[in-house]
């Protein structure tokens, strides 16, 4: 049976990352808050999209570098990686770009939008 020292190193280096993030969020340098939440008109919420790319992006690559370690990566598991992140981008900039739209239709004289008022 060969033992080896990987599995332990991985460890103490997510560790160390996490330790990092939270060193740097404590100190105001960076703020983690911002992959997860929104505003809008002055309140703060959750926004469910950063929440889903952010969780998306953590559990992918914990688990493509923990595949990389042991030896065990496919290209499926690369290839699902990059079509996650990517297709995840190309949906957030889709409803951005809608969001724009339905916000510059401009509201006709009897408070419905334009498009319905003829």
């Amino acid at each position: 049976m060969i033992v080896t020292w990987a599995p332990a190193a991985y460890i103490v280096t997510l560790l160390v990352v996490v330790w990092c993030l939270y060193r740097g969020h404590r100190a105001g340098k960076i703020d983690l808050w911002d992959t997860v939440r929104a505003g809008r008109d002055g309140k703060v919420f959750t926004d469910p999209t950063k929440l889903f790319l952010a969780g998306a992006f953590v559990v992918m690559t914990v688990g493509f570098s923990y595949l990389t370690l042991i030896d065990k990566m496919s290209e499926f598991y690369a290839g699902l990686y990059l079509a996650t992140i990517a297709g995840a981008k190309f949906m957030r900039d889709r409803e951005q770009r809608l969001n724009r739209t339905i916000d510059s239709t401009p509201p006709a004289a009897n408070g419905k939008p334009a498009e319905a008022a003829k």
